[in-house]
């Protein structure tokens, strides 16, 4: 899974979100910009693309992490992010082509679009996430969780949270130790 901010952080905020997703899109440059904000706070992408969002979610899917696989967590969140500023939203796709994503010369792009079409590995990986949030009974993106990585203890967060209301959530689960918060594995 694709790390953005401080690998050895504390804290990682987890998202579950769907590509084509109005409200991942406009959710992406706050989450990124807490993140730069808190060292002790990382972020971790959970790709969960809704039926309702059709092929154009899986495409994108598979495209960021194909993107990861090839040039690393950098990669991975620049694809993130060009995918937000190219797509049409709910299902309708990029208006550009993969070329026009400037993710070249980090990665090749006749590599880039092999991975998408043929890695069935790939395909394994978003269909494996997307079964962990089911099996979460998540259902909506984005969904955001927030673990302790020294306790392994998460709880999932009612909407994303502002700056304090982070800190909040990060010292409760600190000093409570988790101790109503669901464990999740």
């Amino acid at each position: 899974m694709f790390i953005y901010g401080n690998a050895k952080a504390r804290f990682t905020l987890i998202e579950y979100g769907d590509l084509e997703c109005p409200y991942c899109k406009e959710a992406y440059p706050q989450v990124k910009q807490l993140i730069d904000l808190h060292e002790a706070l990382n972020w971790q992408w959970h790709h969960l693309p809704l039926p309702m969002h059709g092929e154009a979610a899986q495409q994108e899917a598979r495209l960021v992490t194909c993107a990861g696989w090839l040039g690393g967590d950098p990669v991975f969140w620049q694809a993130v992010e060009a995918v937000y500023q190219h797509s049409r939203s709910n299902g309708a796709g990029l208006a550009v082509p993969i070329d026009q994503l400037g993710l070249q010369p980090a990665v090749s792009l006749q590599h880039l679009q092999a991975c998408i079409q043929d890695n069935t590995t790939v395909r394994r990986v978003v269909a494996e996430q997307t079964a962990t949030a089911v099996q979460k009974q998540i259902d909506a993106t984005p969904t955001f969780e927030l673990r302790d990585n020294r306790s392994g203890r998460t709880i999932r967060l009612p909407s994303l949270l502002d700056d304090a209301g982070m800190l909040s959530a990060m010292d409760w689960l600190a000093s409570q130790g988790g101790a109503d918060a669901q464990q999740r594995q």
